[in-house]
């Protein structure tokens, strides 16, 4: 053949092709650039920010002992069709694929060759950056000591809602707060976006159940056109989602008087307070309510029978009217005592938390503003349980936790899996408190706690908000400690991380290891 014509030949098959490429791909044009992506792609995943190679210098400072045992998982949330949160979610397939051994003497630089694709799972509600709860009042009595360390947890549920908080303060019993001390606070909670007011006690000689009480009336006195809910809370009363809470009290018509609480966990106080609101769950009460405990305010206020708030605000609404509580059992006292992490491991909706504060009645110490901070990517999905193969529970925010010689069942999947010997029904709250208390009206059913060779927990020790390729995303850090051995040699300590970001991965996942 001529060259000329050979040449000729060869452009009209050039053309052909590229004529053909063009009608498939307007034929089935998404689906053909997803794929020229991925080919695109495959040869630079590694520079992708989902790679499996990481820096390990930030564990410095967390004094840890090395060498030690490390895995990491990246999190996608997508908010669910279904508005409702699961109490547990199955996930069949693991969480991690193996521990590395990692030591940041010898090096900070580290490639997880048990790295596993990104976790895709859906959330009952992803939340926004600002919502409206202008509908809502706030009030609350305390030390300034104590509304000093309030602040960082405050700050995660009251910035941007246009609820507004009221906050009577003294120094101690004998001493008046500070006026200038206030109104440094105070401009602190302005500069974090948040509508509080400190104030002195309405009269000097109050006591601490009549400063509480009179929140009522302070409150009543700052409505607006918008106020529907007053609501008197503890200082280390904690709203897990505003958007939650705001959605339980839409059910209430607020036109009628409306006494919104929660009993206590334990049916003894019940039994010895009353039927009532208990402070630290959250009491909530509609306008109309509100109106009938101001009116008698002075007979309410100055015949107290007992030295608490909460039991003077029941007296007074018990007395006046005919309304009865009306008792949800999501919004939480938390009058056990001791090791609450079968608690926080429930899995069940919590619309508020009390007694987790350092000096606490529980006495169990928690840091609320380091647990919640993954609400920020997911909103309710805070102690959310996601259940894994091999037995691996995430409690969001709480722990992971293994349960090596069980098999976990739920109502819902009565026969899920069968490795190991013991049953464990995870709708049952596990009894790690103290107290033998009853709890039957509260937190049944329970079941015994377990041994640490039947569940082996890694709690979180710690969260990061985390500024990265353009977006913004939560670090969880949990860990577990290593066993001492017999020799008196201990077992290495494990850190977990779970990285948490909003939305789909723009990316194909980059490493296709396998699970072991």
């Amino acid at each position: 053949m001529p060259r000329k014509q050979y040449f000729l030949v060869l452009a009209f098959l050039a053309i052909f092709g590229l004529s053909s490429f063009y009608i498939r791909l307007d034929q089935k044009g998404i689906y053909r650039l997803q794929n020229i992506d991925h080919w695109i792609h495959s040869s630079i995943k590694n520079k992708s920010p989902n790679d499996c190679k990481e820096n390990l210098d930030w564990l410095r400072s967390y004094q840890l002992s090395y060498p030690l045992k490390y895995a990491s998982r990246i999190v996608y949330t997508t908010p669910s069709l279904n508005a409702s949160r699961s109490s547990l979610t199955y996930i069949d397939s693991p969480l991690f694929s193996g521990f590395s051994t990692v030591d940041i003497e010898k090096s900070t630089n580290f490639t997880d060759k048990n790295c596993l694709p990104p976790l895709e799972i859906e959330v009952a509600h992803q939340g926004s950056s600002r919502m409206n709860a202008s509908n809502m009042i706030f009030g609350l009595q305390t030390t300034m000591t104590r509304l000093r360390d309030t602040v960082k947890h405050l700050a995660r549920w009251l910035p941007h809602t246009d609820a507004t908080l009221y906050a009577i303060v003294i120094e101690n019993e004998e001493t008046r707060a500070d006026d200038f001390e206030m109104a440094k606070l105070q401009d602190i909670f302005h500069d974090l976006n948040m509508k509080v007011t400190l104030m002195h006690p309405v009269r000097p000689e109050d006591s601490f159940a009549q400063r509480y009480f009179s929140l009522i009336s302070v409150m009543y006195q700052a409505r607006d056109e918008n106020t529907q809910w007053i609501s008197c809370i503890d200082d280390d009363t904690f709203f897990p989602s505003l958007f939650n809470l705001q959605a339980m009290l839409a059910k209430y018509d607020t036109n009628e008087p409306q006494y919104v609480g929660s009993l206590s966990e334990d049916w003894w106080a019940v039994k010895n307070y009353g039927l009532m609101a208990f402070g630290g769950a959250g009491v909530f009460l509609s306008l109309p309510m509100a109106k009938i405990v101001y009116d008698n305010r002075e007979s309410c206020g100055n015949n107290l029978r007992t030295t608490a708030g909460d039991i003077t605000v029941m007296d007074c609404i018990y007395r006046f009217s005919s309304i009865k509580l009306t008792n949800i059992p999501t919004l939480h006292q938390v009058d056990m005592h001791g090791d609450l992490s079968g608690f926080y491991e429930s899995g069940r909706e919590i619309l508020s938390l009390h007694h987790w504060k350092e000096g606490s009645a529980s006495g169990y110490k928690l840091e609320m503003d380091k647990m919640h901070l993954v609400a920020d990517i997911c909103d309710s999905c805070f102690l959310q349980r996601w259940k894994f193969s091999h037995n691996m529970v995430l409690s969001n925010g709480f722990s992971i936790s293994n349960y090596p010689e069980s098999y976990i069942t739920t109502s819902r999947n009565p026969k899920s899996n069968r490795f190991g010997s013991n049953e464990i029904n995870l709708d049952d709250i596990e009894y790690t408190w103290n107290d033998e208390i009853n709890v039957l009206h509260s937190l049944a059913p329970t079941r015994e706690k377990l041994s640490t060779s039947s569940k082996i927990s890694y709690r979180l020790l710690d969260s990061i908000l985390v500024n990265d390729f353009n977006e913004t995303s939560v670090h969880q850090i949990y860990f577990l400690k290593g066993e001492e051995k017999s020799d008196g040699k201990r077992e290495m300590d494990t850190i977990l991380v779970l990285k948490w970001h909003r939305g789909k991965p723009t990316r194909q996942p980059i490493n296709d290891v396998p699970a072991v």
